[in-house]
């Protein structure tokens, strides 16, 4: 139980964000065209703030702990997800609404309902354009990999300090990838491929039917305190 607690916990910990990297390619001419207006970061984070609906693979590498793959799936306040942590596939249902979140592992018999923390969370690419002032950003350059184009992006939360990359496409208005730097040490690296953006159905949310339910939050409560 230990085992498959930790399992879940990780699972947890992977909501998160997507890839670009590379270099422009600039094209020379012998008249000269007209400016092209540059977007500034407020104009390409409004872009991410009402998407309809996402879907993603992801790669995320902490510091600490192993190298997570899988698949997400966003709409709203739902989002389901599938992970592979230490060779375990993990399915995961989140409730935005209810605050909670569903671990199924294909094989086991069981779907453990987790109580959810939305501030413990990593954050999604749309949340980075909701939540990124736009004013504390720099531009650094502007980048193309398989066809994308991102503009690589500072925050520096606290400068010197805290440091985040982003590779924030524009098409979409979100991060492709994420590099999160503490005190000049590399902490965590997020790769996003293959973002789809369009509605997502509702029964993609839906729990797998016949699967009991159990509620570790109020199993937890049930456990006698330590002295």
């Amino acid at each position: 139980m230990k085992k498959i607690m930790a399992l879940a916990v990780i699972a947890l910990l992977a909501f998160s964000l997507a890839g670009c990297g590379g270099t422009d390619k600039k094209s020379t001419s012998s008249s000269s065209p007209p400016p092209v207006k540059q977007e500034s970061a407020a104009d390409l984070f409004a872009k991410g703030k009402n998407l309809p609906g996402i879907n993603y693979d992801y790669t995320m590498k902490a510091k600490e702990g192993p190298t997570m793959t899988g698949k997400v799936w966003l709409s709203g306040k739902k989002m389901k997800t599938e992970a592979t942590v230490e060779n375990q596939k993990i399915i995961t249902f989140l409730d935005g609404d209810a605050n909670v979140v569903y671990n199924y592992m294909p094989g086991q018999d069981m779907i453990m309902k987790i109580p959810f923390d939305p501030a413990k969370a990593a954050k999604s690419p749309d949340q980075y354009s909701k939540e990124t002032d736009p004013t504390k950003v720099k531009i650094l350059e502007t980048v193309t990999v398989d066809g994308v184009s991102c503009k690589v992006m500072i925050l520096e939360e606290k400068p010197g300090q805290s440091q985040v990359k982003m590779w924030v496409r524009e098409d979409y208005g979100i991060p492709a990838k994420v590099e999160v730097t503490e005190g000049g040490v590399l902490q965590m690296v997020a790769d996003y491929k293959n973002i789809k953006v369009g509605p997502v159905p509702a029964e993609t949310f839906a729990l797998p039917q016949g699967i009991p339910v159990t509620d570790m939050g109020e199993m937890m409560k049930q456990l006698p305190l330590k002295q």
